[in-house]
């Protein structure tokens, strides 16, 4: 009986664990996409993003993208904040200059803004009827 009631709270244990373990995951984990998309002949421009919290970031070659993805990149280097849904919410380019004139500081506040936002504004889940 006692062998029974020690292998009941093992139990227990773990998959309460495993819950925290997968709560932690899923609170933890990125909640936007920052694409920088650059062309390897003006890699000189690149802008060092890595260590943005809340996003995961992408280095892509402008070359190595689709054509229908390049011709929607009007300037390189060019960087594009899209939330969990691929929907752009912020986007820095290049220009004439084929340089961002935009700092990691500055996309990290964007981020956060935007984080701000969806704290004060929680969305409703829409019907489906």
């Amino acid at each position: 009986m006692i062998n029974c009631l020690k292998l009941l709270i093992k139990t227990k244990m773990k998959n309460l664990l495993t819950i925290l373990a997968l709560t932690c995951a899923c609170l933890c984990s990125a909640q936007y996409e920052i694409l920088h998309i650059n062309s390897s002949w003006n890699s000189r421009h690149d802008l060092d993003i890595r260590g943005i919290k809340n996003a995961k970031v992408k280095y892509m070659l402008l070359d190595d993208q689709t054509p229908s993805f390049r011709q929607q990149i009007k300037s390189v280097p060019t960087i594009i904040v899209l939330d969990n849904n691929k929907k752009p919410r912020g986007m820095w380019n290049g220009g004439i200059a084929l340089k961002l004139k935009v700092t990691k500081e500055e996309i990290q506040d964007h981020i956060d803004k935007l984080i701000a936002q969806e704290s004060a504004n929680p969305s409703r889940r829409r019907s489906t009827n």
